[in-house]
């Protein structure tokens, strides 16, 4: 369960997320930098099942994971995807590499993903058919949740509304605004969850810029005053072999079932 929000600037771009859990659930670990198929990226890692909802590499790159319904038949946790496809310098490789996957043993998903200059990507897995919208910046903000989903849904895309016509536009301060906000109340409809069994157990905040990218992570609910801890990576600008220019035209019907 999360809440996701972006703006795109300059080269760069700024990504946040809260994480919504139970509290049932073991706390995540603090950002790591780890290496996969010989590159670099940063990641909290999950406390349960070792996967991420969201990571950055050092092409700049970044995925994002929101949950969508449960299913009884998921034999594997969501949060493995991420970490497989990280390594990927661009989102023509993610369509391509999503689009190869076995996800029938996956719980329905949408997974974000981002590269500077490009809109962002959107592949959602339905527990049958994955389905892509690769100008995905209409979307903006991304809202999962297991409780009264289409409430959430609408409650937290209303605050967000509200806060960009206060603000006309939306800057970073507006997304910060956003995930701290407690409108319409301080509950479970608030981008800032709170309820008896589930709460915003963390806060990331990935930035790319034409120097490095970057991953700040700060456990508990962005209304609390908790220290959080940063990762930085230098971006890398040599393009692998097989970038094809980041382009992703080729794969705008995409469909898998």
């Amino acid at each position: 369960m999360c809440t996701v929000s972006w703006i795109h600037q300059g080269s760069g771009y700024q990504l946040l997320c809260n994480r919504d859990e139970k509290r049932t659930r073991r706390p995540a670990s603090t950002p790591r930098l780890l290496t996969r198929d010989n590159v670099r990226f940063v990641a909290p890692i999950d406390g349960d099942f070792g996967g991420t909802w969201i990571a950055v590499n050092e092409f700049g790159l970044s995925l994002v994971l929101l949950n969508g319904a449960p299913s009884s038949a998921a034999k594997l946790s969501r949060g493995l995807l991420p970490m497989k496809l990280i390594p990927s310098p661009t989102l023509s490789e993610i369509a391509e590499h999503i689009t190869a996957t076995d996800l029938s043993d996956f719980a329905a998903f949408t997974l974000a993903a981002f590269q500077p200059s490009l809109p962002a990507a959107l592949f959602h897995w339905d527990g049958r058919k994955l389905t892509s919208d690769l100008d995905g910046d209409r979307q903006v903000p991304l809202v999962s949740s297991s409780f009264d989903p289409e409430r959430v849904e609408w409650e937290r895309r209303a605050e967000f509304g509200r806060l960009r016509d206060r603000c006309v536009g939306i800057r970073v301060g507006t997304l910060l605004a956003f995930h701290a906000s407690h409108q319409p109340e301080r509950g479970p409809y608030s981008p800032c969850m709170h309820r008896e069994d589930a709460e915003t157990v963390s806060f990331t905040w990935v930035t790319v810029n034409a120097a490095e990218v970057s991953l700040y992570y700060a456990p508990g609910a962005p209304c609390c005053s908790l220290g959080g801890e940063s990762r930085t990576l230098p971006l890398r600008k040599e393009p692998p072999a097989a970038q094809n220019n980041g382009t992703i035209s080729a794969c705008r019907s995409l469909t898998h079932g």
